[in-house]
């Protein structure tokens, strides 16, 4: 008999024991997080393309050329191109025409600014392109003596983005803060 309370005393004293480690374990919880501290990393950059190749040009030649801007950036900018090329006698070496999308800003003697605008300017999203500025350049009808005497063919096209916060939504405003903002004369 004494073996049995012996058995009924320790079976009670597990029991009490395993009663007693789930309260423990179920009373006694605890939890801790931390949340991090980061910020979104702005990305203000774009990639100029212009299909254009290497090709040989004379008086009237025409070669392919299509210059769009495509944005890499985190947030929205206004676009720009600038096309620099010779002029001749006659005026500018290249003639081309200018995609509906694009507003002309500056034509002076061999450099163009166009904004990409209408009336205003149009907002570049991240991942969008602009349309191509234009699709084809043609070198002008001049003799071959003002060709032979032309140093520099080539035509120099560049992008130019800004960011779209306080900025004027008028192409020619724009244009100028850009290039306050760019340091560009």
């Amino acid at each position: 008999m004494k073996k049995k309370v012996v058995k009924i005393a320790v079976v009670f004293g597990l029991f009490l024991g395993a009663t007693m480690v789930v309260y423990a374990i179920t009373s006694l919880f605890f939890t801790s997080s931390e949340t991090s501290k980061l910020s979104k990393k702005t990305k203000f950059k774009f990639d100029l393309t212009t299909d254009m190749t290497e090709t040989d040009v004379g008086p009237g030649d025409s070669f392919d050329v299509k210059p769009v801007i495509n944005s890499d950036a985190t947030e929205e900018m206004y676009a720009f191109i600038q096309v620099n090329m010779p002029i001749t006698a006659e005026g500018e070496l290249y003639t081309y025409d200018v995609d509906d999308g694009w507003t002309t800003i500056i034509d002076n003697e061999g450099t163009f600014v166009y904004a990409y605008a209408d009336s205003e300017m149009t907002v570049l999203q991240p991942g969008e392109s602009t349309s191509a500025l234009t699709e084809q350049m043609t070198m002008g009808e001049i003799s071959n003596e003002e060709y032979a005497n032309i140093d520099d063919i080539n035509i120099t096209i560049t992008g130019y983005g800004i960011g779209t916060e306080d900025i004027s939504t008028e192409p020619a405003e724009a244009w100028e803060q850009c290039k306050a903002i760019g340091n560009i004369e």
